[in-house]
């Protein structure tokens, strides 16, 4: 279970970094970046230590990776409040703030239960807000769900797929679209 958590998160954080820039994304916050990478170094570096049969070392480095991570995310969020008119920036402020005070709490109130829970906690903790990032910083028209889903129904009711695929996608974005009354 730990290495599929650990699978997730790496490629959650790898798309997002990859996204980040592709977007142009870390002229917004270039903290931000630097996060992403420190984030996909420190993914390698697990990546790394599993294969090799966790060498006694590499929890010194992942403690090392944290506070690196934990200095850092103060930083962006703190750039991030400074530009919060930006809508890159108020992302990260919802998605890394919420990373944040899920990994403060699962660290503090998790004390209690044994080591692989709260690994599995902060997995958690990370997983739930990177997917947010990863939504709202790729400009996915959520709003748009409920056009996708009726006009995927109403092709799939037709029985044939007479129309083209990016024909109807195109008519969910432009919104025109037509309630089917049927």
């Amino acid at each position: 279970m730990r290495i599929m958590f650990w699978a997730l998160d790496a490629t959650v954080l790898f798309s997002l970094s990859l996204l980040y820039l592709h977007q142009g994304y870390h002229r917004k916050n270039q903290i931000f970046t630097l996060w992403l990478c420190c984030g996909v170094l420190m993914q390698l570096a697990a990546a790394w230590g599993l294969a090799a049969g966790s060498p006694p070392w590499i929890s010194r480095v992942g403690v090392a990776f944290d506070v690196i991570l934990y200095l850092l995310t103060a930083a962006v969020m703190a750039l991030a409040l400074m530009r919060r008119d930006c809508p890159v920036n108020r992302s990260l402020l919802w998605g890394l703030g919420a990373m944040l005070v899920l990994n403060v709490l699962t660290r503090f109130l998790g004390s209690g239960v044994e080591h692989a829970v709260r690994v599995w906690l902060r997995n958690i903790a990370f997983f739930g807000p990177a997917i947010f990032l990863l939504i709202a910083l790729s400009n996915i028209r959520l709003d748009q769900l409920p056009l996708w889903v009726d006009s995927a129904a109403r092709l799939i009711a037709s029985g044939s797929i007479e129309e083209p695929a990016a024909a109807a996608m195109q008519e969910v974005e432009l919104g025109t679209s037509r309630p089917h009354v049927g």
